[in-house]
């Protein structure tokens, strides 16, 4: 009896080791995604969003749009939109027809279409899983290392042709799962820094909450 534990613990800490690395055959898709897309100066992508928990029956999302340049970016949904201009967030609620303006904190950066090409860069480990769909789907799994974050892994779907990101989905440490899908890609060369400064005059009779 002691043996066989003693065998799962090795089988543990031998997958705990071997997912705490940074696999060269993950880099390299990994690399190949990201320089795909730092050579797009901006693009627009929709998406579709799911949050799952199986242990509370959840099963909820919605779908929105998001305009990229550079570290700027705009996330349109039904209830609201959330722009950063470089320095600062701005958060509308359309059916409150309120603003909220924050500074921007990287360490409460959320994880998006905005920053998810070169997440893996800084503070994370990787890991090839595998190859789905008869070869057509790289699939890849990054740990953070820090163990304070409220996640314990992103898994992404680059395709295997062109190193187009597919999907990725956050596991975090509740049990809840959080997917994205994209399901438009293009440039999109109308999107300049203009795009991404507040103005109030689109938004008549709006509150504003500054919290800078």
């Amino acid at each position: 009896m002691k043996s066989i534990q003693f065998l799962f613990i090795l089988s543990i800490a031998v997958l705990t080791q071997a997912i705490a690395q940074k696999d060269p055959a993950a880099k390299e898709v990994l690399d190949a995604m990201s320089a795909k897309y730092q050579k797009i100066p901006a693009f627009k992508a929709e998406f579709s969003y799911t949050m799952e928990d199986d242990s509370d029956d959840i099963d909820e999302g919605f779908k929105g749009t998001i305009l990229v340049r550079g570290d700027k970016y705009k996330l349109v949904m039904d209830e609201q939109e959330v722009t950063f201009d470089g320095s600062d967030i701005y958060t509308y609620l359309k059916e409150e027809n309120e603003i909220t303006i924050s500074g921007y904190d990287p360490e409460e950066e959320e994880i998006s279409l905005s920053n998810i090409f070169n997440i893996y860069k800084i503070g994370y480990k990787y890991v090839y899983t595998e190859s789905r769909n008869n070869g057509t789907i790289d699939v890849v799994d990054l740990v953070p290392e820090d163990r304070d974050k409220e996640y314990f892994k992103i898994r992404m779907e680059i395709m295997t042709s062109d190193k187009s990101l597919k999907s990725f989905k956050v596991f975090d440490k509740s049990g809840s799962r959080y997917l994205y899908k994209v399901l438009s890609f293009k440039e999109d060369t109308s999107i300049t820094d203009k795009t991404f400064v507040y103005d109030k005059t689109k938004y008549p009779g709006a509150e504003v909450i500054d919290f800078r």
